[in-house]
């Protein structure tokens, strides 16, 4: 059995810093099983933001995925919640990319768009799989290259007024 380091310290570091209670890795809707909620809220999160990023940045987000799709395909590599008496006091949702060399999507666009779909869908997991609109989303990788993350962070900023706009209270990071 592949062990994924980045997920392994993220999924202790919940467990144990953040004192979660309860925390998994590779988190997978059961689509045959779960209703999707917020179906409307969702939906126009995906058209806003893919009119804002195709608008402002010439580019799709989205490509030819379908809102079902997007929801279908989702994983979050780790994610923990931690509870006070019955109720979720608070949520982490996290995407890990460890690659030897860097960030290894393709090229800086390619690599800077896959992260802004990546932070995006997990916010749609949470608000349609636990009906969760706050929470922390976050992308980590060890390393990045300077260039792509001079792309991501305008990136991060636009998806933070989006998500402020509609009332989603998402700390990304």
């Amino acid at each position: 059995m592949k062990i994924e380091i980045g997920e392994s310290l993220l999924l202790s570091w919940l467990r144990h810093v953040k004192k979660c209670h309860l925390v998994q890795t590779n988190w997978k809707p059961s689509v045959a099983a779960w209703r999707i909620k917020n179906e409307n809220e969702i939906t126009n999160l995906m058209n806003k933001s893919g009119e804002l990023f195709r608008s402002k940045y010439g580019f799709d987000v989205y490509k030819k995925n379908t809102f079902t799709q997007l929801m279908q395909q989702a994983e979050i590599d780790v994610i923990g919640m931690s509870f006070s008496q019955a109720n979720i006091q608070d949520v982490f949702a996290i995407d890990v990319a460890f690659h030897e060399g860097g960030l290894n999507y393709g090229g800086k666009e390619e690599a800077s768009s896959r992260v802004v779909k990546k932070i995006i869908r997990t916010a749609m997991c949470l608000y349609g799989y636990f009906d969760i609109n706050r929470g922390n989303i976050i992308f980590a990788t060890p390393k990045a290259n300077y260039c792509v993350q001079e792309i991501i962070d305008p990136y991060i900023e636009d998806i933070r007024t989006i998500f402020s706009e509609l009332q989603f209270n998402y700390d990304v990071r």
